[in-house]
């Protein structure tokens, strides 16, 4: 990062006055402004049913070389969150906010006076005190312990675990909002009641967080939240011979709350390439931004439409590094960007979200990428493999040797034999289409398609779509190179296929009304030259 002419001279008077970075008062409260650092409700006695804490802090004299680290100690010493604060700029005055969930989240379930200790260069620099009241109903035995969701698509059923329920019990269900309330959907008698599980089933959820509370009479319980996530087929935003870590997950102590709730933080540990997790239109926003740690701002940005509802976003990225232009059409995989350090960033990375509106700044949903298991599926961090290949390389030019295992030997006509792991996967419940869009080099000798499912008491069909719009279909259009095993696999074999991007589509045939997983494999005899995506200039 080039510093400006004043933050140059900042940096020279720090040499030579040869000062020292300090903290001053630590303040706490409750909610804190997602653009500025204030903290718009302070406290430091806050029920288990708290959404959050937060900690806002004032460093002085910050020089690059210096590191800040927030930790929050539990009552009983346990060390709960640790957030640390790298590549700080150079700042006379540099104002920080970090956040420890509590309702629904470990937190709450260790009431008494918890510490929060602010260490600069590894060094104590400040202190200050809060604490988290008991839950009233938890003592009187009312409490939730555990929510599954069995989904189908027309409901979504819940099933409530937990103690203390009786004869009076009603559930009440919310969905969280950008502003940081609770928009109450339902509340309800169960429509089954013991002491210890009620059920109860609503129609068809959005993605979004989501809490749920028992009542009796005047008692309330603590909230437990439960998630419901899109099902786009989100791969990492990265090419798969790099190696990253996500730095800050969801819900993240940074600055993951508001409208950045879902949002994840992945820094490379190598290179710096940012692919796109899934095809569709790209929206560019490079602002010429480097760092910025006073405005809380994405920096540099690339936003996706998928056009079925969902968009991605990809913030702080490298100025002058977009690989793609303002319209274009990319697929899955393909190369955008270098990871930067733009904007509200205190390191290079890449902050990603999903979100069912335009903006960046809209409200984010959860998401899962393709490559998590499930114990990763939330508040992990650490380091992450991608999965996600594209025959258009990475941001250095054209694929490397043994990143493309789609261009391999070529496959014997009417036949697929393809390995795992599949290229893509998703579910379609009856009626419904899942799509996907596919490179096809000039040149390029044949491409197979294969899809497959598990159980021979559901159908599902293929279709492909040329760049000219040809339709190939499985149960309508032509059905040249067309293979089918035993009811749970489909394939297609296209010899000379045309160049440009394909269409692969999943259509939902029969079922049992649930979603139904698939996984579709893709296969390209390899034409001279692979590769066919954007250099820099």
């Amino acid at each position: 990062m080039t510093l400006s002419p004043r933050l140059s001279t900042c940096a020279l008077l720090a040499v030579l006055t040869g000062w020292s970075a300090t903290v001053k008062e630590i303040q706490i409260g409750s909610s804190a402004g997602e653009e500025s650092c204030i903290l718009t409700n302070r406290d430091t006695s806050f029920p288990a049913s708290t959404r959050q804490v937060f900690a806002r802090l004032v460093a002085n004299n910050v020089r690059p070389t210096d590191s800040l680290t927030v930790d929050f100690f539990s009552p009983t010493g346990l060390l709960v969150s640790s957030i640390p604060y790298e590549h700080l700029p150079v700042s006379g005055q540099l104002c920080l906010l970090s956040q420890l969930p509590i309702a629904g989240f470990p937190a709450a379930q260790s009431p008494g006076a918890w510490t929060i200790r602010v260490s600069l260069n590894g060094t104590p620099a400040a202190t200050a005190n809060f604490v988290i009241r008991p839950d009233e109903a938890a003592v009187k035995g009312l409490q939730i312990s555990r929510i599954t969701l069995d989904q189908s698509d027309t409901a979504t059923k819940l099933t409530v675990d937990g103690a203390g329920f009786n004869t009076e019990s009603i559930l009440h269900v919310a969905q969280y909002e950008k502003s940081g309330g609770w928009r109450y959907l339902v509340h309800n008698f169960p429509e089954t009641l013991a002491a210890t599980r009620a059920t109860l089933t609503l129609g068809v959820l959005q993605p979004g967080e989501y809490v749920v509370f028992v009542k009796n009479g005047n008692l309330l319980s603590a909230p437990a939240r439960f998630l419901i996530a899109t099902t786009g087929g989100y791969r990492l935003p990265f090419p798969p011979h790099e190696q990253w870590v996500i730095s800050q997950p969801p819900y993240g102590g940074y600055s993951h709350w508001g409208a950045t709730l879902h949002a994840y933080d992945i820094a490379p540990r190598a290179g710096g390439c940012i692919v796109a997790m899934r095809g569709g239109i790209v929206h560019t926003k490079d602002l010429g931004l480097g760092q910025t740690p006073n405005r809380r701002i994405f920096g540099n940005s690339i936003s996706i439409d998928h056009e079925d509802g969902e968009f991605s976003h990809y913030g702080h990225l490298k100025t002058r590094s977009y690989l793609v232009r303002e319209g274009q059409r990319v697929l899955q995989g393909q190369p955008l960007a270098i990871a930067g350090n733009s904007g509200y960033s205190f390191g290079t990375h890449v902050h990603v979200q999903v979100t069912r509106a335009p903006s960046i700044s809209s409200a984010s949903v959860p998401f899962r990428f393709q490559e998590l298991a499930p114990a990763h599926a939330t508040g992990y961090r650490g380091p992450v493999v991608s999965t996600n290949r594209s025959g258009l390389g990475d941001c250095s030019g054209p694929p490397k040797p043994g990143d493309m295992p789609i261009f391999t030997q070529a496959t014997p006509r009417g036949k697929t034999p393809m390995p795992p792991p599949p290229d893509f996967t998703g579910a379609v419940s009856v009626a419904s289409w899942w799509n996907q869009f596919v490179a096809v080099p000039n040149g390029s000798a044949a491409l197979d398609i294969r899809l497959d499912w598990d159980a021979a008491d559901r159908d599902l069909d293929l279709h492909l779509v040329s760049p000219s719009g040809r339709h190939y279909g499985s149960s309508y259009g032509d059905r040249t190179g067309y293979t089918e095993t035993a009811g749970v696999e489909e394939s297609f074999h296209i010899n000379n296929p045309e160049p440009g991007t394909w269409r692969v589509s999943v259509q939902g045939i029969k079922g049992n009304g649930e979603p139904m997983p698939f996984r579709v494999y893709r296969r390209l005899e390899p034409a001279a030259s692979a590769w066919g995506g954007a250099r820099r200039k």
